[in-house]
């Protein structure tokens, strides 16, 4: 093919391509908002927003109903900005379909730990970023109870990133999340757990070297307490390096 060819080629191109975005532009420009999807994606148990709250929002936003509103008006920058304020979203995502719906995808956060502060009446829940989530209003979760008088909030946030560590790992184990209810944090910084089967205590220390002290309790509950049963002991310590206390 000749130059003289490919410049033809290339300029009818050039324009189909633009007939092609002036039509799509004007098919656009003509589409209603037939419909509102909205999907929420939460963990399970902890149901925080739901679509009705969304289309609250959205109505605090838009003083007319989005639906038979040209596409073209509704903007979705502003609305994603807006559910993005909400204490309880983690993410959203908001786009529009040449089918004219209006897309609203969600992400909530989720609590893994119950804080209940001795000097306020209170509650407060957890996060899984480490932020305090108010309790008022909320259903109540069946979380891990956090106590104590050194439990290390600044800024509505937990600053010790030990304590969060070992907070995701109970939360995420099976097991470990149905057997350790609460988790007081003493004055001097030490973790006392306590347990929802065979009443004792465990003494945890510090936050720190979780994964070793962990293996140390699992031997206890499946080499120890098979043989000994579950009220022979009534304190744990797994505080100390290469030792496993029962008494």
């Amino acid at each position: 093919m000749g130059q003289t060819a490919k410049s033809v080629v290339s300029l009818f191109l050039t324009v189909g391509l633009c007939v092609s975005l002036l039509f799509v532009g004007k098919k656009h420009a003509t589409l209603l908002c037939e419909a509102i999807e909205i999907s929420i994606k939460e963990e399970p148990g902890q149901s925080f927003i739901t679509p009705k709250e969304v289309m609250n929002c959205l109505a605090s936003t838009y003083k007319i109903s989005l639906q038979k509103t040209p596409l073209k008006n509704i903007h979705t920058h502003a609305i994603q900005h807006h559910l993005a304020s909400h204490p309880f979203i983690k993410n959203v995502w908001v786009y529009k379909t040449w089918q004219g719906i209006l897309k609203i995808c969600l992400e909530t956060k989720y609590c893994i730990a119950r804080i209940i502060n001795r000097t306020e009446p209170n509650e407060v829940y957890l996060d899984e970023a480490g932020c305090l989530l108010e309790a008022k209003g909320l259903p109540l979760l069946r979380l891990l109870i956090i106590t104590g008088q050194n439990i290390g909030i600044a800024n509505n946030t937990l600053r010790d990133k030990g304590l969060l560590a070992l907070l995701h790992f109970i939360y995420k184990h099976p097991f470990w999340k149905r057997q350790i209810t609460s988790l007081e944090v003493t004055a001097h910084g030490k973790i006392i757990l306590g347990t929802q089967v065979g009443g004792h205590q465990i003494t945890f220390g510090k936050a720190e070297n979780i994964d070793e002290k962990f293996e140390k309790l699992w031997l206890f509950y499946t080499q120890v307490i098979p043989y000994k049963g579950w009220k022979a002991y009534h304190l744990v310590n797994v505080e100390f390096d290469n030792q496993l206390i029962c008494e």
